[in-house]
């Protein structure tokens, strides 16, 4: 056995070696993600042909103290007088708005006026925590 094909043996042995010791590092985010306090479905309820477009958004808590329990599961529950703000994907405000008794929030705006717009973000504040929800167009 000649020394290169033992140091190609030792460098086949060594490289897996290597990467099992340095692919287990931690990142750090830059950030925390945390999960929103609300839930939101935002659907777009008119027709785009049309001259205005309307959004509707159901915000619910979800309970989910009973997640185990078969037959609680997860509870939603409305979130009446939420306020919003809804901007565009540059943080322009276009409207704000708040949610009725069952939840819902209605954002009617003149399609011209999305021109240009990619995203649209609902944010508030609910029990004392921010959130932002994001709904590309």
């Amino acid at each position: 056995m000649t020394i290169a094909s033992i140091m190609k043996y030792l460098f086949l042995f060594l490289l897996p070696l290597s990467f099992l010791t340095t692919a287990c590092l931690e990142d750090e985010n830059a950030f925390t993600v945390e999960a929103s306090p609300v839930k939101a479905d935002i659907l777009m309820v008119s027709d785009p042909a049309d001259e205005t477009v309307v959004y509707q958004g159901t915000f619910t808590e979800l309970d989910k103290d009973g997640i185990l329990d078969a037959t609680v599961g997860i509870i939603a529950t409305p979130v009446a007088n939420l306020e919003l703000s809804i901007t565009d994907q540059e943080q322009n405000l276009l409207e704000s708005i708040v949610t009725d008794a069952d939840g819902r929030a209605t954002f009617s705006v003149a399609a011209a006026s999305l021109a240009g717009v990619t995203r649209l973000e609902w944010a508030g504040s609910y029990n004392g925590k921010a959130f932002r929800i994001l709904k590309n167009l």
